[in-house]
């Protein structure tokens, strides 16, 4: 008998799930099995136009008025979002005035699970460090360890992504960041590899 195909995931999926607790896992997982063997099921993915804004402002340093475009093109469901997150970044930014760059796309294998790497932009800063950059958009404010998983997961793609880059984590509508340490590096892996074997296990039950 044929051993079964690794479980993949997006990079927010695993996230999500690292921060869901309880039987709600389970019930996640189910939920993400059944979008992974139906993808027509997908909601569409309204924040990809946040993230596009985000880019667009960045490449222009048009940053307000990509975000007034953002939140005047809503519709009357996203606009509320829309707005939390057009204040947010440009709280963010404030006198900041990073570098767009391009980053690449990686894919990670955390034993039978493998998880799809795809951050929103890259981040020259002013200091001359430069950033493969997740931005997180959602309602609920991001948890510290969800964002380490982040922080980790793209660093370990980062030769992929933006080689000799660091990894760079934004709660957008809270405009803060989260970067990782050498030190946390090496103690979030078993960690990571612990949650990736729980979640396969509740993939195949699925």
């Amino acid at each position: 008998m044929s051993s079964p195909a690794p479980a993949y995931v997006t990079l927010p999926t695993f996230v999500g799930y690292s921060a869901s607790t309880g039987p709600s896992r389970s019930s996640f997982v189910r939920r993400q099995r059944r979008l992974y063997e139906d993808p027509a099921r997908a909601a569409f993915n309204y924040y990809r136009r946040a993230a596009n804004a985000v880019r667009a402002g960045r490449a222009a340093h048009q940053d307000e008025a990509a975000m007034r475009a953002l939140v005047d093109h809503a519709d009357e469901r996203t606009r509320p979002h829309y707005t939390e997150v057009a204040e947010g970044w440009l709280r963010y930014l404030g006198r900041r005035d990073p570098e767009l760059l391009e980053v690449g796309r990686a894919r990670y294998s955390l034993g039978d699970l493998e998880v799809g790497i795809s951050p929103q932009l890259g981040l020259r800063k002013s200091s001359g460090r430069r950033f493969a950059t997740w931005l997180y958009f959602k309602e609920e404010p991001l948890r510290r360890d969800a964002a380490r998983l982040a922080l980790w997961l793209l660093t370990e793609g980062m030769p992929e992504l933006l080689p000799d880059g660091e990894a760079l984590v934004v709660d957008v509508r809270r405009a803060k960041e989260f970067t990782l340490s050498a030190r946390d590096r090496q103690r979030l892996r078993p960690w990571a590899f612990s949650e990736a074997s729980a979640f396969v296990t509740l993939w195949h039950a699925a």
